[in-house]
C-alpha cells in the first residue's frame, strides 16, 4: 500500500497535475513580485484572484471566448487596484486593513453577484463558459513521459512559464527594475535620487492586480466551464506565500508556487485512496507551514551564527 502510494506521486500523472495545478499560482505570484519589491503593503491577493475568476467565467459567458474571459478578469483587477491605490496612497488607509476588508468581501461580493447575474447559489454550470482549448505538441509525442507532462495543456499553462521568466528579466535585466527594487529597498534614497516613489508602486500594484485577475480566470476557464462560490480556495493566499518565500525574485517564486501546485497535486491523486479527504485537503497548508517553518530555522541559525551564539 505505502509504494503503491509513492509511486503514484512520483507519477507523471502527478507531476502532469501538478504543472496545471501551479499556473494560476506562477502567473499570480509573479505580479506579486513586484508588489512585494515596492513594498505596497498588498496582502488582498485571494479577493483580487476570486473576483478575476468571477468575472472571467462571466466575461467568457458573454463573449463565447475564454480570451475576452480572461480580458474581463484582468479589468476586474485592474479596477480593484485603482480602488486600493486610492485609498492606501492618497487617502492614507492603512494596508493592512483594507487588504482584510477586501478579502473579507470578496467571497460576499462573487456570491452575490452568483445571484443576481445567474439567479442561483453554490455553483453555475453551462457551456456557454467557454474554456480554452487545450494545445498538442507533436514533437512530444515522441516521448511518452514529456508528453504525459506538458502535452495537452491549455494556453495559459505554457504562459505562466514565460510570464514569470518575462518577470524576471525585466526586474533584473532593465532600468526599470533597478529602480523598482531601489524603491522598495529604501524609499527615502530613492525620492531622493529623483525617483517618483507613488508612480513606481502604482505601477507595481497594477502589474499585481492585473496577474490576479489573469491567474484567477484560470479555474472556470480551464475546462470546467463553471463558476462555484469560494471557486480559489485560498489560492490567492498560497501566491502570497509563493512570493513572500520567494523573496520577489519572480524566479524562485515560480519554483515554491510548482512546490505548491505539486503539493494541490496530491489532493487529487491520493484521493483515490481511502485516505481521509479533510487530511488530503490540508496537504497544501501543511506545505506551507513546512516551508515557512523550514526558512524560520535557516534564518534563525544564521542570525545565531553571525553572532556567535551558541545554544
Amino acid at each position: 500500500m505505502f509504494w503503491d502510494i509513492v509511486s503514484t506521486c512520483l507519477s507523471p500523472a502527478a507531476f502532469a497535475a501538478a504543472l496545471r495545478l501551479s499556473c494560476p499560482l506562477i502567473i499570480g505570484s509573479t505580479g506579486g513580485c513586484f508588489n512585494e519589491k515596492t513594498s505596497t503593503g498588498n496582502l488582498a491577493y485571494e479577493c483580487f484572484m476570486l473576483t478575476g475568476a468571477f468575472f472571467g467565467a462571466y466575461g467568457s459567458y458573454l463573449t463565447g471566448s475564454p480570451l475576452m474571459g480572461s480580458l474581463a478578469a484582468i479589468l476586474s483587477g485592474l479596477a480593484l487596484a485603482v480602488i486600493y491605490g486610492l485609498l492606501v496612497y492618497h487617502l492614507n488607509c492603512s494596508a493592512i486593513i483594507v487588504s482584510v476588508a477586501y478579502n473579507s468581501a470578496a467571497w460576499a461580493l462573487t456570491t452575490l453577484l452568483l445571484v443576481v447575474v445567474w439567479n442561483t447559489r453554490g455553483q453555475f454550470n453551462d457551456p456557454s463558459i467557454v474554456s480554452y482549448e487545450n494545445l498538442n505538441w507533436d514533437v512530444l509525442r515522441k516521448f511518452p513521459v514529456l508528453d504525459m507532462v506538458f502535452n495537452n495543456n491549455i494556453p495559459m499553462v505554457y504562459f505562466a512559464f514565460a510570464y514569470a521568466a518575462a518577470g524576471y528579466a525585466v526586474m533584473y535585466g532593465t532600468p526599470f527594475g533597478l529602480r523598482l527594487r531601489g524603491v522598495g529597498i529604501n524609499p527615502e534614497a530613492a525620492q531622493a535620487a529623483g525617483i517618483n516613489v507613488r508612480k513606481y508602486r502604482w505601477i507595481c500594484l497594477i502589474i499585481m492586480g492585473a496577474s490576479m485577475g489573469c491567474a484567477g480566470s484560470y479555474m472556470p476557464l480551464c475546462g470546467m466551464s463553471l463558476f462555484s462560490e469560494n471557486m480559489t480556495r485560498g489560492r490567492g493566499f498560497l501566491c502570497l506565500t509563493s512570493t513572500l518565500v520567494g523573496k520577489g525574485n519572480p524566479l524562485r517564486t515560480m519554483m515554491v508556487a510548482l512546490l505548491f501546485g505539486y503539493a494541490n497535486s496530491m489532493t487529487l491523486v491520493l484521493s483515490t485512496y481511502n485516505m481521509p479527504t479533510q487530511i488530503i485537503n490540508m496537504l497544501p497548508y501543511v506545505m506551507v507551514l513546512i516551508v515557512l517553518l523550514s526558512i524560520g530555522i535557516k534564518n534563525f541559525k544564521g542570525s545565531a551564527d553571525i553572532s556567535g551564539d551558541t545554544f
